[in-house]
């Protein structure tokens, strides 16, 4: 998939008096944060609904068992609940969709700038971004929780509340819809 670069949070966690639930948490962060800034682009917004999931983990502690997958599992599931929300309220993707740049474009501009490696991995990673931006919310949960968590089918419907039937179908729907968006890139 893309890069979107190495994010780690400074904020600090709620006081727990558990250091493994708090250590358990600060490992899940990152992969966390990386499949919230590919649910919502606005990278402060993506902090805060974090925030919120671990908030909301840390308060359903005792509904789930504090194994390292389970407490994957739930804060995935709280996350993608969260994230889907967002998008269903409409706070994010139009607004930003709007400022974004069409994939021609940036192709285009591609093939004009100097053939510097670096700028071109920032142009497919702005690239595959803005084409993750365009697939429909459930879609785009589950190529993440797929592609750049690694979750199994079963465990992205549970993450999603749905059955694996449908996680197949979304993941079928979202790669073709992708790999269309992505097709200037590929040329």
């Amino acid at each position: 998939m893309g890069n979107w670069g190495t994010i780690l949070l400074e904020a600090d966690l709620p006081a727990t008096g558990d250091e493994s639930f708090e250590r358990l948490c600060q490992e899940l962060r990152p992969r966390a944060f990386k499949f919230a800034t590919g649910m919502v682009p606005d990278h402060s917004r993506a902090e805060e609904l974090l925030q919120e999931a671990l908030l909301r983990l840390h308060s359903a502690r005792g509904r789930y068992a504090e194994t390292s997958d389970d407490v994957r599992r739930y804060l995935f599931r709280i996350l993608a609940n969260l994230c889907l929300d967002e998008l269903r309220r409409g706070r994010v993707g139009g607004e930003v969709l709007a400022e974004a740049r069409p994939l021609e474009r940036l192709r285009r501009e591609r093939q004009q700038a100097a053939p510097d490696a670096a700028l071109g991995r920032r142009e497919r990673a702005a690239a595959v971004e803005e084409a993750l931006g365009r697939l429909p919310g459930p879609e785009r949960a589950a190529l993440l929780l797929r592609e750049i968590e690694g979750l199994s089918y079963a465990q992205i419907a549970q993450s999603l509340g749905t059955s694996v039937s449908d996680v197949n179908n979304l993941i079928h729907r979202a790669r073709g819809r992708f790999a269309e968006l992505m097709r200037p890139w590929m040329e």
